[in-house]
This record gives structure tokens, C-alpha cells and sequence, in this order.
């Protein structure tokens, strides 16, 4: 029967979850010193939704407050069945047992920083006296209002992690990933302190709203799952 992955883990004892994503039995998969946690479904499930990617984050966060150190899987992750999951274990044992020792005791913060004004605020009256001349200054101050947020990004990123300072274990930045959010963060702390780095990232400057969310599994930095 197929198996939907939700994390992997120490083989550690955890009180697991009674049932999986939809009701369905949740299972444990074993070799040597690593778990997987999965979802048994008769067959393939389909049509996955929001509820379901929310029921999967709570299964997960359940289970990273038992063991010391897992990695989460993406969602949506299927293996053919459980000897198929074993055997992935086994081949990957040596790959796995490096990254769960990356992430042990450690938790995952998520930092958004929002632009507070439209970029077409830092923009100065221009006056033009022909279409095409103030076409091309828009042109001009298009670029340099770009030039000046990307900057002022990277300011904000270096800001945050100074912020951390040494509790900064790894971090991921997304600089202006869209027009209205100048930076996506991603930051791998420890998980004793975490709550209280939060706490001092979430702020309002002159030009962004920083929102912090987490802390919770390391998402980001379990990319071999």
C-alpha cells in the first residue's frame, strides 16, 4: 500500500500521532538509528488541499516536539509502499543521519519583511516637457527605485542577522522576491532560544513590517527529503 511521507527522524521514542493525514493510519518505518513517519492509504490519494497541508503541519509539529532532531518532508512526498521506504532508508542511511545531526535541537524561524509604501512613493515630480522624455525618466526611476529597495534588503537581512548574532545557525534570504515584500528569510536557530528571537525580530521601521512566524520544523534546511 502506498505511503504518504511526513518526516523522518531520530529513532527515538515519541508518542506517535493515532492516526495520519484523512484518518488514516499513521506508520513507522525503520532502519538502523532512523525513523520515517508516514500515512498508510489504501490507495493514491488526490485533490490535496489547504486542510490537508495544515493537518500535515500539525502531525509534523507534533512529532519535532518528541525527538530531538527531524526532518520534514515536502508535501506532497509518496513511496510506493513500506519495504520501498525502508529500502530508502537504508540507501540514503549515511546522507540522512548527516542532516538530522544538522537540524538536532534546532528549530526554524520565518521572517517576512513587507513594504509599508508602493515604490511609486519614492518617486519625485517629474517635470517633462515631451511623452518621450518622461517616458524614459519613469523608465530611469523605475530601475534606480528597484536598485534602491534591493539595496535597502540586504540592509534589513544583514540588520536581522545581527540581531540573532550567534544564535544564528544557517539562514536563507530571498531579497525582493516580489513587489510588495522586500525580503523572505528563513533562519535555523536553536531551538531552546527560539521563541525568544522571535520575539525580537517582529518590529515596524520607517518603510517595512516585519512579520515572524514560528517557530516550527526546519522546512527549509531539510532539502534532501
Amino acid at each position: 500500500m502506498p505511503v504518504l511521507l511526513h518526516a523522518i527522524a531520530t529513532s527515538e521514542a515519541a508518542a506517535v500521532p493515532p492516526t495520519g493525514l484523512r484518518g488514516q493510519p499513521l506508520v513507522v518505518v525503520g532502519h538502523a538509528d532512523v525513523s520515517a513517519y508516514a500515512t498508510c492509504f489504501d490507495v493514491p490519494a488526490e485533490d490535496f488541499g489547504r486542510a490537508d497541508l495544515l493537518e500535515h503541519h500539525d502531525i509534523v509539529s507534533a512529532l519535532s516536539k518528541q525527538v530531538d532532531s527531524l526532518l520534514p518532508a515536502r508535501f506532497v512526498t509518496w513511496i510506493a509502499d513500506r519495504a520501498a521506504l525502508r529500502a530508502e532508508l537504508e540507501r540514503r542511511h549515511a546522507e540522512l543521519v548527516a542532516a538530522l545531526e544538522r537540524v538536532r535541537g534546532r528549530a526554524e524561524i520565518a521572517l517576512t519583511a513587507i513594504w509599508t509604501a508602493a515604490p511609486e512613493a519614492d518617486a519625485a515630480p517629474l517635470e517633462v516637457t515631451t511623452p518621450g522624455r518622461r517616458y524614459l525618466l519613469e523608465r530611469q526611476h523605475a530601475f534606480g527605485s528597484t536598485d534602491r529597495r534591493r539595496a535597502r534588503a540586504r540592509e534589513l537581512a544583514d540588520q536581522i542577522e545581527r540581531v540573532v548574532g550567534e544564535d544564528l545557525v544557517d539562514v536563507q534570504h530571498q531579497v525582493c522576491p516580489s513587489v510588495t515584500v522586500g525580503l523572505s528569510s528563513a533562519l535555523l536557530v536553536p531551538r531552546q532560544h527560539a521563541t525568544r528571537i522571535a520575539a525580537r525580530l517582529a518590529r515596524t521601521e520607517h518603510d517595512v513590517r516585519i512579520l515572524v512566524n514560528g517557530p516550527w520544523p526546519p522546512y527549509t534546511f531539510a532539502n534532501v527529503v
